[in-house]
């Protein structure tokens, strides 16, 4: 009797255990299936993320790359150095080898007339000149309200991607000796360029500090968050032909004449801006020598000549973005 109570229970036990070993993996296979489902749930919405974030959009519309993955993208929110005339509701952008000096002294003559003459600053003062307007925070940064208001013009110099690349070699690789230790060679030059420019525009998740270089190289489209508000922006194209030049800066002297500065004062700096612009449109740099140099250390590597006619190719897609 014993022992038929004892098979009993043990046959109960046994069926309990098979019961609790069938529900655990019914229960286990339950919890895989969730955990594939949010799994995959969270890859379409990452896909979908990443796309929308990282999707180059132009006029609203979106820009197709397939096929020059290896090309620099445009339009990477990189560099701002905004310049701002606040009482004016007037904003400029300093691009760096892009007539960046004259506007800066535009801008703060601009922003403070009689500081300006006080000091005796003029619009053909260098780097080294100590200007009181960069001292001021309301110069360097405009209020989101300055930003948002419908009153609010911005302008910006620009210049042929080509001719800035070769204005940037001959600046850091022949008049001084700012050339990522390249010995004015051009390859070496246009390398380290490229490799620079890709490794920001592939770290996806912020800056860790500008890049000296980069900020000189970088596309035209990387600066002042053209990326977001291109239309907003009067670019005005400063190359090499003297009649661009002046009708760059008769556009730029209607747009001070809008908002309300006095005639005197533009009149004055739409003939100092058109000395200026033949100063700083570097003759010395464009001068033939130079180019020569260019050109000859172009014709004899190959390696050079593909990376340039690359880097061409990179800037043409960029400055379309501009015309």
């Amino acid at each position: 009797m014993a022992s038929a109570i004892q098979t009993y229970f043990w046959n109960k036990n046994a069926g309990y255990q098979r019961m609790d070993t069938v529900g655990t993996g019914r229960d286990y296979k339950q919890y895989c299936c969730i955990f594939l489902t949010i799994s995959a749930c969270l890859g379409i919405y990452g896909y979908f993320y990443y796309e929308n974030e990282y999707t180059i959009y132009v006029d609203g519309n979106v820009v197709n790359f397939t096929g020059v993955e290896d090309f620099i993208p445009p339009f990477v929110s990189y560099y701002h150095e905004f310049l701002v005339a606040p009482k004016s509701k007037l904003i400029s952008c300093a691009i760096p080898k892009s007539m960046s000096q004259l506007t800066i002294n535009i801008m703060c003559l601009l922003y403070d007339e009689h500081s300006f003459s006080a000091e005796n600053n003029s619009l053909n003062d260098t780097w080294i000149t100590e200007r009181k307007c960069q001292e001021e925070s309301q110069f360097r940064n405009p209020s989101q309200q300055l930003l948002n208001d419908p009153d609010t013009v911005r302008f910006a110099f620009i210049r042929d991607p080509i001719q800035r690349f070769v204005s940037l070699y001959l600046d850091k690789c022949i008049h001084t000796d700012f050339c990522f230790n390249c010995n004015k060679d051009m390859r070496c030059f246009v390398q380290s360029i490229y490799e620079t420019l890709r490794n920001i525009s592939d770290y996806r998740h912020g800056f860790e500090g500008l890049d000296m270089m980069a900020e000189h190289a970088a596309p035209l489209s990387w600066m002042c968050n053209f990326d977001k508000d291109l239309e907003k922006w009067h670019l005005l194209m400063m190359g090499s032909d003297f009649e661009e030049r002046k009708s760059s800066i008769l556009h730029l002297a209607n747009i001070l004449k809008r908002q309300g500065f006095n005639e005197t004062l533009v009149d004055k700096i739409q003939k100092d801006t058109m000395v200026c612009s033949l100063v700083e449109g570097e003759v010395i740099h464009m001068a033939k020598d130079m180019e020569d140099i260019v050109d000859e250390q172009y014709d004899c590597d190959l390696i050079a000549q593909e990376v340039v006619d690359e880097m061409k190719e990179n800037e043409k897609l960029d400055f379309e973005g501009f015309e």
